[in-house]
Parts: C-alpha cells; structure tokens; sequence
C-alpha cells in the first residue's frame, strides 16, 4: 500500500469489530508515520480537521459510519481512497449490515401505520435515508428512539416494535427475539482522506 507512504499522520480505529482491519495500517507505524487511535466513528471528522491544519493524513474506518459522517456533511472535503471487502463468514451478510429488524413471528408486511422504532444512534442519519424517510413518504407514523447501543433490549422490555441496527452474526438479535426484515446498508472497510491529495 504504497499510497500511504504520502502522509503523516494514520488514523486507526479503537473498535473492535473493525480490529481485524486495523493490522492493514498497522504496520506502517514503524515506518515513521504518526498513528492516533479513536473510535471508527470520530475518524472522519478528525481527518476533516486535521486537513484543515494543513496535516496529511489518513485512516481507515467502517464504510457505514464514513456513510453517515457525509450525509452530514455535505460538503465534505473527505473521499474514499481505497475500499477493503469485508468478508467475514460468521457473519450472516459476511460484512457488517444496517438492518431493519423485527419481531420473529411476523413479517414486514404486518408493519401498522403506526410504530416505534429504535435506532442506534451512530446511524441516525442513515436510517432515516435508508428506511424511515421512505416509510414515512407512504403515510406511516413512526416514533424514532435513539440509543448508543443495545437497541435490542428497548424491544425485549416492549417500548419499540423495532430495531434498526448494525447486523453482524446475527446472535443477539436471534436471543432479543428479532429478525431481518429488510438489509439497509452493507460495509465493507474504507480508507479515506482528502480529496485534494494526490494520492498514487
């Protein structure tokens, strides 16, 4: 990876779903670069920042959570400069996917016109593009609730109808007494930085 030779800074992410990745940049910390370590959801933005400082600098990060910083942010100075294929087999999707999840015993087509949903917060914006938006375009009523995780357990104690959240092995939606009702958004590994670098 020849590219990342070009900047100074590397961006990893803490996360540990994204760890298996982090070892793709990894190793070009002995070779002088300056590495920081944060959350795969901050990366873009302090990427944005530091450009901004004038740095050169690049970080990987999950393409959901890159996603949902440019739905933001418009008018980002961000760009995708390599994407990774995740392809996990012990995930159901074999990558991290966005889904619509609700209760086992029924189907997408028992969805009222009215409900409750609750969303993981660090898809906000994605959900509502994705799912909720289009949904409420055809009439529906929906009571968005944000969480910062485990959103299956609003279900389990009965103050939402469903879920919208990241889908990995699909475990613990199994145990909530949730299933996918609709694959939203799959991610696969990005690595970003400016538009404005010439990147090789």
């Amino acid at each position: 990876m020849e590219l990342i030779n070009c900047f100074d800074y590397v961006i990893l992410p803490k996360n540990s779903g994204l760890e298996k990745y982090k070892s793709i940049l990894q190793e070009f910390k002995l070779n002088g670069k300056e590495t920081i370590n944060i959350r795969g959801e901050d990366i873009p933005q302090v990427i944005s920042g530091l450009i901004k400082q004038g740095k050169k600098v690049i970080g990987i990060t999950g393409e959901d959570l890159f996603k949902e910083y440019l739905i933001k942010n418009r008018n980002s100075n961000l760009k995708i400069i390599k994407r990774i294929i995740w392809d996990d087999s012990e995930f159901i999707f074999r990558k991290p996917t966005l889904c619509f999840l609700g209760p086992k015993e029924k189907n997408i087509q028992d969805i009222s016109r009215n409900f409750k949903v609750c969303v993981n917060l660090k898809y906000k914006e994605l959900a509502k593009k994705r799912c909720l938006s289009l949904l409420e375009n055809k009439g529906f009523k929906i009571k968005k609730i944000y969480a910062y995780g485990a959103t299956e357990d609003f279900f389990i104690n009965g103050l939402v109808d469903f879920v919208i959240d990241i889908v990995c092995s699909g475990n613990s939606a199994e145990k909530a007494g949730l299933k996918v009702y609709e694959k939203l958004y799959s991610s696969d590994i990005v690595i970003i930085g400016g538009k404005n670098e010439n990147q090789k």
